[in-house]
C-alpha cells in the first residue's frame, strides 16, 4: 500500500514539475523574467606557436602543455617537424582568465619554459543571447629553448 502510494505520488511529482519548468519557459518570450540559468561560463581556446633552439633552429618532439592557473592541464600536444604546435579548438573550455603554456623536451636535451598568458576574448561571433558564452580566444606563443 504504502509502496503504491509513494509511486503515484513521485508520477503526480514529476507531472507537476514537467509543467512547471515548461510554462516558465514560456514565460520569457511573454516578458516575465528571464530563467536563472545553471552550470558555468564557457569559452574556445586555441593556442598555437613554434618551438625553436638558440640558433632559432625548429625543434620537433617538444611537449606543450597547456594548463589553467590551478595547475588542470587542457591539452598536451607535441611539435611537428617544423618545430610548431597547435591544439585546435578546445571548445567549451571553461572560462579562464590565463592559462600557462609548458615547453618540455621528453629527451632531456633542453630546459623546459613557461610562460602564463593573459586571455582576451572576442565576443563578435557570439549570440546576444547566450550569455554563458565568453567568445573565442586565440594566442601564439613562441618558445626558444635552450641546451641543459
Amino acid at each position: 500500500m504504502k509502496a503504491k502510494f509513494l509511486t503515484r505520488f513521485n508520477a503526480l511529482m514529476g507531472l507537476i514539475l514537467a509543467l512547471f519548468g515548461f510554462g516558465c519557459a514560456s514565460c520569457v518570450k511573454y516578458g516575465a523574467p528571464p530563467l536563472v540559468k545553471y552550470g558555468s561560463p564557457y569559452s574556445t581556446l586555441e593556442a598555437t606557436g613554434k618551438v625553436t633552439d638558440e640558433d632559432a633552429k625548429p625543434i620537433e618532439n617538444i611537449r606543450v602543455r597547456i594548463k589553467t592557473k590551478s595547475g588542470a592541464e587542457l591539452q598536451e600536444i607535441y611539435t611537428d617537424a617544423d618545430g610548431e604546435y597547435a591544439t585546435g579548438t578546445l571548445g567549451g573550455s571553461p572560462y579562464l582568465d590565463s592559462i600557462y603554456i609548458v615547453a618540455s623536451d621528453t629527451a632531456d636535451i633542453y630546459a623546459p619554459d613557461s610562460v602564463r598568458v593573459k586571455l582576451t576574448y572576442d565576443k563578435s561571433g557570439v549570440d546576444k543571447d547566450d550569455s554563458w558564452n565568453q567568445g573565442a580566444a586565440s594566442i601564439y606563443q613562441d618558445f626558444q629553448l635552450k641546451k641543459k
